[in-house]
């Protein structure tokens, strides 16, 4: 027993770490997603792209989209990053409440992925073939990060 309650322990911790090293500098900020032009995407990026003004337009609503849902699942995520650093400094911390919370702000973080996954289908669909080349190629080479890929 003393030694399944020191691996779950130890696990616990393994799993907080990794979860703080995974948004370290991210967590509870939704505005991280929007520096150097938006949504992953620098201002050099989007202006390599050639976009037409209505393009423009469309990305400064999905990004806006974006911002509306992700908002409050970065205040989910902050509540629970609050309370695993809570439960942590107990004298005996529970591991079992540990990884649920993990677990719980595990869930949180895969719906965050997946409304950045929106996003890029979105942007990818208003560029032209042309633009969407570019774009990719541009990914590829590191010259644009492309949407969603900072919070993987």
């Amino acid at each position: 027993m003393r030694r399944s309650l020191s691996s779950s322990l130890a696990l616990a911790f393994l799993l907080a770490g990794m979860l703080g090293a995974e948004t370290f500098g991210q967590k509870g900020n939704p505005s991280a997603l929007f520096e150097h032009g938006g949504a992953g995407l620098s201002s050099a990026c989007m202006d390599a792209l050639g976009l037409t003004d209505a393009q423009k337009g469309s990305i400064g609503q999905i990004r806006s989209d974006l911002m509306t849902a992700v908002q409050p699942l970065f205040e989910q995520r902050r509540g629970f990053h609050d309370q695993i650093e809570a439960a942590l400094q107990v004298a005996t911390p529970d591991p079992t409440a540990i990884g649920r919370l993990v677990i719980a702000d595990h869930g949180v973080g895969e719906q965050i992925r997946t409304e950045h996954s929106k996003f890029q289908t979105r942007f990818e669909a208003l560029l032209s073939p042309d633009q969407l080349a570019n774009f990719k190629a541009q990914r590829e080479n590191g010259a644009c990060s492309g949407p969603g890929k900072r919070f993987h």
